[in-house]
């Protein structure tokens, strides 16, 4: 993962000028930086977040494109089954009217 910078004397002289007493904003700015240290393994850059999205969108778009096939699949046998119910009640219907 990518470096912090942490500026551990910046840091301690702002506390400094807060009204900190010296030694406590410099054990407060050490402190700091080896939270920083400790935890840089854990901050998520955001080419990490970015691929990690990407996979899981493929992941979902796969996913959903494997239903909506099985989908279109059911409809279209429901199409042919519509079709030949309105064809066995309308090809008898037609034949009674022409008479044959």
């Amino acid at each position: 993962m990518a470096a912090i910078a942490f500026d551990t004397l910046k840091f301690a002289r702002r506390l400094i000028e807060a009204g900190v007493p010296d030694r406590q904003a410099e054990v407060q700015a050490e402190l700091m930086a080896e939270a920083f240290l400790f935890n840089v393994d854990s901050v998520v850059t955001k080419d990490y977040l970015d691929a990690r999205l990407g996979e899981q969108e493929a992941r979902l778009e796969a996913k959903f494109n494997a239903r909506f096939a099985k989908l279109e699949n059911r409809l279209n046998v429901h199409g042919w089954m519509l079709a030949a119910i309105a064809a066995s009640t309308v090809i008898p219907a037609i034949s009674k009217l022409l008479g044959y």
